[in-house]
């Protein structure tokens, strides 16, 4: 017997109904799934896909189609892939497709029910495996078009926003009005951008991202939506909408209290295009500038904190010869001298306090002046005169750690 042969009468006595039916889904349907759920143009369009599908259904029951071989009309899989560009979520459309599969189904039983006979369960039990196969054939054609469509819409709305985010950041020529329209996200306040990467790679990666977005938007108590564009591998760029910055220490105790693998680089609030622009580009900087510190840097460091370094031109020759200059030997590259100078800027930093250091530091005040009279007798650095000079020689150890390695 073909597929599901005892059932083509059903469909057949369905042929005349399918008018009605139809009518009685699309108003069905408009009652439980409001127009304003899916986008009020949209209703033509919906209302064929209804008709369509009711067709299908119909003609496969008629004429004994194996329902696991149907693939999806014409109309209905156009109606998915505009439900997809406008980002209408695949719940809606599936729960249509179980409010149409309910009114097929009691038409076709009522059918069965109205031709007494003892075979009448066998039937309604047939009619069922039908109807279970054909809505999983349905649902799951009808998921792979909405999702490659929904894939193929936001890598090109994707494209499009790069391609404006670089506009507004590397030229002065630029539609603003258009480009706040693209990105959904207006120009005429105040940001804060941050530099986010992960320090894992995969899916690992896209969840920590995704779930460090969340928490900075949560910590930055934020005026509005944010502006997120990639910005290398496993890494984005992300432009909030504030009033004033965000507490450092807080954000700080948040991000490491999360456990996500992640670093954070923060540029300075800034306002209008020009604050956007000079925000992104300074929390680029820092991100560059804790990347070439290692992983000793901090997970999350704000530009201002580090500007004089992020300044800095790269230049090696230079930048070795005034670290070598001003510290010698303690510039060298070793677990020893960097708890040294770790040790030595912390005390500089408290005013040569060494109960402050040791405080800061948590070890004992005797470890302290122990580490310093070994700064002062076996290196020979002063630590009583101007301290600028040897606290910036000091930064840069710790910003630039090539330096440490340079032979000059």
């Amino acid at each position: 017997m073909a597929a599901y042969g005892s059932l083509v009468w059903v469909g057949q006595a369905l042929g005349p109904r399918v008018d009605a039916i139809t009518d009685d889904l699309i108003r069905v349907t408009e009652q439980m799934i409001p127009l304003n759920d899916v986008a009020a143009d949209l209703a033509e369009m919906r209302a064929a896909s209804i008709a369509e599908n009711i067709a299908a259904v119909q003609y496969v029951l008629a004429n004994s189609v194996d329902p696991a071989t149907v693939d999806p009309p014409a109309g209905a899989a156009a109606y998915a892939q505009r439900l997809a560009r406008r980002g209408v979520p695949l719940t809606i459309l599936l729960r249509a497709y179980g409010l149409g599969q309910y009114r097929v189904l009691d038409a076709a039983i009522g059918l069965i029910l109205a031709v007494p006979g003892p075979d009448q369960p066998a039937r309604i039990a047939e009619l069922l495996k039908f109807a279970g196969t054909y809505l999983d054939r349905l649902n799951s054609s009808m998921g792979r078009i909405y999702e490659a469509e929904r894939d193929r819409w936001l890598s090109r709305r994707q494209a499009a926003r790069q391609q404006w985010i670089a506009r507004l950041l590397d030229n002065d020529d630029v539609d603003v009005a258009a480009a706040e329209e693209v990105l959904d996200y207006r120009l005429d306040q105040r940001h804060h951008a941050a530099e986010v990467w992960s320090t894992v790679t995969g899916t690992d990666a896209v969840r920590a991202l995704e779930q460090a977005r969340q928490l900075l938007s949560t910590a930055m108590r934020t005026g509005g939506t944010e502006l997120v564009a990639a910005s290398g591998d496993r890494a984005m760029c992300i432009w909030f909408p504030v009033e004033e910055p965000c507490v450092l220490g807080e954000l700080t105790e948040q991000v490491e209290a999360s456990g996500l693998p992640v670093r954070v680089a923060l540029g300075p609030v800034g306002d209008g295009l020009p604050g956007f622009r000079r925000s992104a580009r300074s929390a680029a900087r820092t991100k560059a500038l804790v990347i070439s510190a290692g992983e000793a840097a901090p997970t999350v460091i704000d530009y201002d904190t580090i500007a004089p370094f992020a300044l800095l031109s790269d230049d090696p020759d230079e930048l070795a010869g005034l670290v070598h200059r001003v510290l010698g030997p303690l510039a060298g590259d070793g677990a020893k001298v960097e708890l040294l100078r770790n040790t030595l800027d912390v005390f500089l930093a408290e005013g040569a306090s060494y109960s402050r250091t040791a405080r800061v530091l948590d070890v004992h005040r005797n470890t302290v002046q122990y580490r310093i009279q070994q700064v002062t007798g076996r290196y020979g650095i002063a630590v009583d005169t101007d301290t600028f000079e040897l606290r910036f020689a000091l930064g840069v150890c710790r910003w630039y750690r090539h330096i440490l390695t340079r032979t000059i």
